[in-house]
């Protein structure tokens, strides 16, 4: 590796050769063109004798030259210092964070100059972020694997006991196993969902279609486990055209259904399509409790965020929702309804 000279010295080097250069400048000028000015165009030219410099005169000029250096290279050491040190800051903090060590910072001073300050202060707003995302993908890895281990694991022991003979295969246990298989392709389609959304890629084929259709087809899929799980359905569906991907918008609504059939008390239910305020059309889904805490509403169409840790389900169903709305346009917002929660599909009319 070329081994490369520090700034400081860079910066002292060039200072003192403009201070010599200028000095140069400054003899060439008195003592050749005044000279030749004076012997060309001046009737009372003085005598060589007077303009020639004599030895004290190479003394002084020697000593303002010694002089003016010494003070560039202190003034351009002083610079460079105010430069390098939250440089090198940064040089460490880079190589810190290139070890391992996620949590390194660059520090920033009252003398730094505004442009060091400024690249300082955006190194560790990066350095933030990398922290963040880096947490994050820990955090989900864990939480997808936590997820997945379920399903998995329940097949998993239902397989070994028909293989060992403890479980007939009948329709029961086939019917379980399908559950279960289903279960699983669900969550890792709502990972897939959520992990294309995150990266701008999750494809939508728009057409025109009208909301209250689509929600009558859950109507007749979904209805029957409601009314078995205790909920009395008011559905409330209204035209409202939109353009949107019918395939995405109907998995969104079903998870939007099937959050409140997990979450919710058994009670009454209301499930609402069509204008929700000016300009805005969609689905609402209004249960009657158990509600959020404002701590809970604020982080729950997040990933793997449940209301409490008693609740089942993975915790992605909100979080699709939200990916599908906003790939549309829309939102997915909440806001509390008597003693439970009302949630908000919005998309943009048509």
């Amino acid at each position: 590796m070329t081994r490369r000279a520090s700034l400081w010295r860079k910066i002292a080097t060039r200072m003192a050769l403009v201070t010599l250069a200028g000095f140069a400048c400054a003899a060439f000028a008195a003592l050749f063109l005044y000279a030749w000015v004076f012997e060309n165009h001046s009737t009372a030219a003085p005598r060589p004798s007077e303009w020639i410099p004599h030895e004290i005169d190479y003394l002084v000029i020697a000593v303002s030259v010694g002089a003016a250096v010494l003070i560039a290279i202190v003034a351009g050491a002083q610079l460079a210092r105010r430069i390098v040190m939250p440089v090198n800051g940064l040089a460490e903090a880079a190589r810190r964070i290139a070890g391992g060590d996620l949590k390194a910072r660059a520090n920033v001073d009252d003398e730094t100059a505004g442009e060091v300050a400024t690249l300082v202060e955006d190194f560790n707003r990066m350095a933030d972020r990398l922290e963040s995302l880096t947490t994050g993908m820990v955090d989900w890895n864990a939480a997808i694997a936590h997820e997945l281990r379920t399903p998995v694991t329940i097949l998993k022991g239902r397989l070994q006991g028909v293989a060992d003979g403890v479980f007939e295969i009948d329709e029961r246990t086939l019917t379980s196993l399908l559950r279960q298989v289903d279960g699983l392709a669900r969550l890792i389609e709502d990972l897939r969902v959520v992990s294309l959304a995150d990266v701008g890629r999750l494809d939508l084929r728009p057409e025109l279609i009208d909301l209250a259709q689509v929600v009558g087809e859950l109507q007749a899929a979904v209805g029957p486990r409601l009314a078995e799980a205790g909920f009395v359905c008011d559905w409330r569906l209204e035209p409202a055209r939109v353009l949107g991907d019918p395939i995405r918008l109907r998995q969104a609504l079903l998870a939007l259904i099937e959050n409140a059939l997990v979450h919710a008390t058994p009670g009454p239910l209301t499930i609402r399509s069509g204008p929700l305020a000016a300009g805005e059309v969609g689905v609402a889904v209004e249960d009657e409790g158990p509600g959020l805490s404002p701590e809970a509403a604020a982080v729950i169409f997040e990933p793997f965020q449940r209301a409490s840790t008693r609740t089942q389900g993975s915790g992605l169903g909100l979080a699709v929702v939200r990916q599908i709305a906003q790939a549309h346009g829309g939102a997915i917002r909440h806001r509390p309804h008597n003693a439970g929660s009302t949630f908000e599909l919005v998309l943009p009319a048509t």
